[in-house]
């Protein structure tokens, strides 16, 4: 089980040890592997697990870009992506979020009335 099956997302960021990786559910599609390819982060596979990472011969600085970058392209494709508090801003992220919050249908009619009560 990987911390994105954990945490119930497509895909989770987290920080260790002076890394960012990026985690995906266990048996994530290869196109959701293949994009996280594109977006410049580097796959590693033991033993049947699959995990990506931010390459480590970056600085910090441009670590932390590279991951809110690709946490809000994620997002507005439609993944479901958690970030660890501590990781960065995640202002490009909450941008993604609220966009793609504001293209959701309105919730049928029947709910609204139930709220109202």
């Amino acid at each position: 089980m990987s911390l994105a099956d954990v945490y119930d997302v497509d895909v989770t960021f987290y920080h260790r040890d002076g890394t960012i990786y990026v985690d995906t559910r266990v048996g994530a599609p290869e196109h959701l592997l293949a994009l996280l390819d594109g977006l410049g982060l580097d796959r590693h596979s033991a033993q049947d697990d699959v995990w990506h990472q931010i390459p480590d011969e970056m600085d910090e600085i441009a670590m932390k870009a590279m991951a809110d970058r690709a946490a809000s392209l994620l997002a507005r494709a439609g993944y479901q992506v958690d970030i660890d508090a501590g990781l960065f801003g995640g202002t490009a992220y909450r941008a993604a979020l609220a966009e793609q919050a504001a293209h959701r249908p309105p919730p049928p009619p029947a709910a609204q009335v139930r709220r109202a009560r």
